[in-house]
Parts: structure tokens; C-alpha cells; sequence
């Protein structure tokens, strides 16, 4: 016989999966259980792959094409954070930096101190919400298309206006890593903005966990010889290390 918590978790599926997403809050109240109650649920749920785990609830896990940036950044969270720390420590006073429009360069944004006078150019909305909080940041925001799921912008305005502009330092992500393959994306848009960036920066960071390394995606954006250094986690081999390094690119390890 099925237990309430199966029969509520089936439940909250069909909810969720009838609306693309809820919050906590709103399960907690449908279905009269506290908040605790629909957290342990709901991480049980992604854990069986059945939902994705989203900041204050879940959503519709989507199988194919890119998914929605709310789903991306709680991937990993923590060790995007850590990289972000270490990142934000090569960002020094007077900088003119780009941002792509990445989950893991959304977590940076938020750990820029406020105190160096730096000008950011990023085609990421949620990237010029955020820095528009902090002082110490002049935000330009390239402008082009939306793109929805990704809340970044693309297109021929976009890398018009990427054109325009010299950088010290570029911070862009990534779908994929691979030694041979390179750094890989999704989305050949996206990837045209990132290789726009790249083009008049000075030094160019890779912000990506280590999940990502040894995985594949269907564009090639740039080879890894166009890096300065790949930021990442702990969970990086060192074999993995090596052969980055033989190939001429620093890797930094976020602890």
C-alpha cells in the first residue's frame, strides 16, 4: 500500500509539472505539511530526477535544449560560489571587465566587492540587476536580443557593442570542458558573444566546475590555448590538472 509521503510526493509532481515550478512555501500550503516537510520531499524528488531543485522550491526538469538560468544556478551552487570567491579576487580596482551571461558568472557578480571602482560590460539581465546594487560597480549592459531562458542578451547588436570596448579581463563559463574538444557551449549565439569578449580582453578566466570537465557539448567556442586560467573546484583530478597545465593554461583550484 502506498504511504501519504509516496502518494504526496506523486501529488507534488503533478502539481509542479502543471505550473513549470512552485515555491516552498506555496507546496507547504497546498498541501498542509510544513515547509521542512516539502524541502526533504522535494530534494528526494531531484535526487530520483523526477523534479529540479530550485532556490526556494522546484521546477519542470527539462531534458532537452538549454535550460532556464533558475535551474542552472542551483546546480552545483556551492562550488560555484567558491569559485566565484576566488574569481573575484583577480578583479582589482579600475578594472573595465566582461561578464557573459553564464549561471556561474551570475554567482560572481554577487561577490565583486564594492569598493573598486570597476566598469562591467555584460549582455546578462541578471548580471546589471545585480551589479545595479553595488556601488563600487559603473554597469554597461550590452543590449541585443533576449534571450529568455539564458536572460541574456545575443545577437548582432550585442557583439556590435562588445566590439566597441577594450577590457583588462574577461570571465566567461561554459556547458563543456574537454583538453582536446576545448571549451564548448550550447548555444552558438552565446558562444559568438563569448568569442566577442575574449577578442578584446587582455586575459581571459574560465569559470567552471569541475562536473563540466570531461563532458561534451556541440560547439567548440574556443580552444583552451585561448584561455589565461580555468578557475575550479576541488573535485578536478590532478591528472586533469597536468594536462591543462602541459597545455600552457593555469588552473586555479577554489578550496
Amino acid at each position: 500500500m502506498a504511504t501519504a509521503k509516496t502518494n504526496r510526493q506523486k501529488e507534488i509532481v503533478k502539481y509542479i509539472k502543471a505550473r513549470k515550478s512552485a515555491s516552498s512555501t506555496e507546496l507547504s500550503g497546498f498541501f498542509s505539511v510544513t515547509e521542512e516537510t516539502i524541502r526533504k520531499d522535494l530534494q528526494e524528488l531531484s535526487d530520483r530526477g523526477e523534479l529540479l531543485r530550485t532556490f526556494g522550491g522546484a521546477a519542470v526538469r527539462e531534458y532537452n535544449g538549454e535550460r532556464p538560468l533558475n535551474q542552472r544556478v542551483i546546480q552545483h551552487y556551492a562550488e560555484k560560489q567558491k569559485i566565484a570567491c576566488m574569481a573575484a579576487k583577480l578583479i582589482t580596482a579600475d578594472n573595465l571587465i566582461v561578464m557573459d551571461a553564464s549561471s556561474t558568472i551570475s554567482v560572481l557578480a554577487k561577490e565583486i566587492p564594492n569598493n573598486l571602482n570597476v566598469v562591467v560590460l555584460t549582455n546578462s539581465l541578471e548580471n546589471t540587476n545585480t551589479l545595479s546594487q553595488n556601488a563600487g560597480v559603473t554597469v554597461y549592459c550590452t543590449g541585443g536580443k533576449l534571450h529568455k531562458k539564458s536572460l541574456s542578451f545575443q545577437g548582432i547588436l550585442t557583439e556590435s557593442a562588445i566590439k566597441t570596448y577594450n577590457a583588462e579581463k574577461a570571465f566567461i563559463s561554459c556547458a563543456a570542458l574537454d583538453r582536446r574538444l576545448g571549451v564548448m557551449d550550447t548555444n552558438e549565439e552565446e558562444a559568438r558573444v563569448k568569442r566577442n569578449m575574449m577578442a578584446i580582453s587582455r586575459e581571459v578566466y574560465l569559470l567552471t566546475d569541475s562536473s563540466k570537465i570531461g563532458s561534451i557539448a556541440h560547439i567548440t567556442t574556443c580552444p583552451i590555448g585561448a584561455l589565461t586560467a580555468i578557475v575550479t573546484d576541488s573535485g578536478v583530478s590532478q591528472a586533469t590538472v597536468r594536462e591543462f597545465e602541459d597545455a600552457g593554461v593555469r588552473v586555479m583550484i577554489a578550496e
